[in-house]
């Protein structure tokens, strides 16, 4: 049996030694999460008959996990989505004026290859931030940098940051996701004679 710290059973004295220094190189490298599982997988490793590369691999690809893991979350702390949603949680039924295909392509994310601004059109309560909301996860999900704002809050910044003499500095902020998020919320101007339709420009 193993626990944390712990050589697996069946070892010598050599091997015990080999074993501490391989978690103490593992702790320096700040690997710590390879370390913490590096029992188990040698025990994994011995009762699998896995080779050398094998156990390797599952030990760093545990480490990897755990480290894109982080990353992820920081993402989303960074994001600062209002809320949790996702496209799979998007009910086209009950709103057919928005474009399913056209919101699944979106989905794909092509359009920040090509730097393209999309425009969520159409009167409260058709799922414009909502929409919003799940295509900006789904570019968390996928890796990039996202900030999700509303449009009164980015003003207020701007506003405040000109002020104060920090326009470049707001700037910067503003302009280093790839993905940035701006919530009209109810803005009369775009939806005047949309009807009950969700248009995407």
């Amino acid at each position: 049996m193993t626990g944390p710290g712990t050589a697996p059973v069946h070892t010598t004295s050599a091997e015990a030694g080999i074993y501490q220094r391989l978690r103490a190189h593992l702790a320096y490298l700040k690997l710590l999460d390879a370390a913490q599982a590096l029992p188990a997988v040698l025990d994994q490793a011995r009762d699998e008959g896995l080779g050398l590369t094998a156990a390797l691999e599952r030990l760093l690809g545990i480490e990897a996990a755990a480290v894109e893991a982080r990353r992820q979350a920081g993402r989303l702390r960074f994001a600062s989505l209002p809320e949790p949603w996702t496209l799979d949680q998007f009910d086209f039924a009950a709103q057919p004026g928005v474009d399913e295909a056209l919101v699944r392509d979106l989905a794909t994310l092509r359009f920040l290859d090509d730097a393209t601004n999309v425009l969520l059109i159409g009167p409260p309560g058709v799922g414009k931030t909502m929409l919003a909301i799940c295509l900006a996860r789904a570019a968390v999900d996928a890796g990039h940098r996202v900030y999700f704002t509303s449009a009164a809050d980015l003003a207020a910044r701007c506003h405040r940051a000109a002020l104060e003499g920090r326009w470049n500095t707001c700037m910067r902020f503003f302009a280093g996701p790839k993905l940035l998020v701006i919530d009209l919320c109810r803005h009369r101007d775009y939806a005047e004679g949309a009807g009950d339709r969700l248009r995407v420009a």
